[in-house]
């Protein structure tokens, strides 16, 4: 993770994030802007406390000089992957919010803590696939990001 956190982001950033985010999502049909929804805020901070490894592109992408609507198309044409990443930071900071996804209808990835059927943990143990994983051990590899 970067040492600079999304919390770390002052009011100026934010107020850069919350422009850039509204030439990804410019609101309508009922639905509100990135700036409008907050993406800015709060919820730039829990989406890229989930995803840590999108914090260094989301404070480049905020150094970049020039109009909001320049900027995402310069990235988009030019710098693809950061592009990318910058649209999906936003995206996940936007659906994150409720508001949001009650208007689209869209409930979330809440788990859903349904009891599991009778038998059903037999039927996907019946094969012993987890022995070998057991017997193993617990393994730690570290993969640089």
């Amino acid at each position: 993770m970067s040492a600079v956190g999304a919390s770390q982001l002052g009011d100026e950033s934010r107020a850069r994030l919350a422009a850039l985010a509204d030439v990804l999502i410019p609101g309508g049909d009922g639905l509100p802007s990135a700036g409008d929804a907050d993406v800015a805020g709060q919820w730039i901070d829990r989406a890229l406390g989930a995803n840590p490894d999108l914090v260094d592109t989301v404070v480049h992408v905020l150094t970049i000089a020039g109009a909001p609507e320049d900027v995402i198309a310069d990235l988009r044409l030019h710098h693809r992957d950061v592009f990318d990443r910058f649209a999906f930071a936003v995206g996940g900071a936007y659906f994150m919010n409720t508001p949001v996804r009650r208007a689209l209808g869209y409930p979330g990835t809440a788990p859903r803590r349904l009891p599991a059927a009778e038998g059903e943990a037999e039927y996907y143990l019946e094969d012993d696939i987890l022995s070998p994983v057991i017997s193993r051990g617990p393994v730690y590899r570290h993969v640089p990001a």
